[in-house]
């Protein structure tokens, strides 16, 4: 008897009500009707900016760049010229501008409406080495970056102890295994953040021809390491010692390869 009176209840708030929910329910297809031609005039207007010349891209901006040539960059990347920015696609670009072997990474910015910016970070040239008049550009990780005639203003360290006749540009000047990779690389370290620190270009040689005595030139005075053990705290100690002004314009060495104070030793000028 419930149910009944529960239907008979629901059927007389119809009849009743009819106007208004004919009413709701022209409101909501009107809404839906709404939302549909909101999407195909947002899609219409999409469509139609991506072939506008408006968004043709017309300007290429190339930054970061210090070593790698900003012209062979702009070459590569002027094809996208008269493209789509909302479209174009520099995953190719990209790629070949990533063979160049200064080139660490690339990021493409697209500045609306009209231009590309071309973000470049380079490979850190630190060192140098020398074969037969030409100098062979070296970056902290011991990659050759480039065969050169002249390295004037490239401020950088001589790198003893490798064969760079046989090296290619954008490979390891040595086995991967080979521990004068590893010393190497721990030194860059140790040399870059020693000249952001100190503003200093006095580190003019890093000789890593044998492991076991390792030495860098600081001005005329050798650091004599030894092995590769404890290097960091080496060089500070070598350092404290030579950068004192009575050793500005020696010439000798600080031996700091044993545990104890470091032997000094200083040629008497004649």
């Amino acid at each position: 008897m419930r149910k009944k009176s529960n239907n008979l209840d629901k059927g007389n708030y119809i009849i009743e009500n009819k106007e208004k929910l004919l009413h709701k329910r022209k409101k909501r297809k009107k809404i839906r009707g709404l939302i549909l031609l909101v999407i195909i005039m947002v899609t219409t207007l999409v469509t139609l900016c991506m072939k506008l010349p408006y968004f043709n891209i017309r300007n290429i901006e190339i930054i970061g760049n210090v070593n790698a040539s900003k012209t062979e960059i702009n070459d590569l990347a002027k094809t996208h010229l008269g493209s789509n920015i909302l479209y174009d696609s520099f995953s190719d670009t990209n790629k070949q501008i990533m063979e160049n072997p200064y080139v660490l990474s690339v990021k493409v910015k697209k500045a609306f409406p009209s231009k590309i910016i071309i973000e470049i970070t380079e490979k850190r040239a630190t060192f140098y080495g020398k074969a037969n008049n030409n100098f062979y550009i070296i970056d902290n990780k011991g990659n050759l970056l480039q065969k050169k005639s002249d390295i004037k203003g490239m401020n950088l360290v001589n790198l003893i102890g490798f064969n760079y006749e046989n090296a290619q540009v954008g490979s390891l000047i040595g086995e991967k295994s080979d521990r004068k990779i590893d010393t190497l690389v721990s030194m860059a370290s140790i040399i870059e953040n020693y000249r952001k620190i100190s503003k200093s270009n006095k580190i003019m040689a890093l000789d890593v021809k044998n492991v076991l005595d390792i030495k860098i030139l600081y001005g005329n005075m050798y650091i004599k390491f030894g092995t590769t053990l404890d290097l960091k705290n080496k060089f500070n100690k070598a350092i404290n010692i030579i950068t004192q002004p009575q050793y500005e314009n020696a010439k000798g060495y600080v031996d700091v390869s044993f545990t104890g104070n470091p032997a000094i030793y200083v040629e008497h000028k004649k």
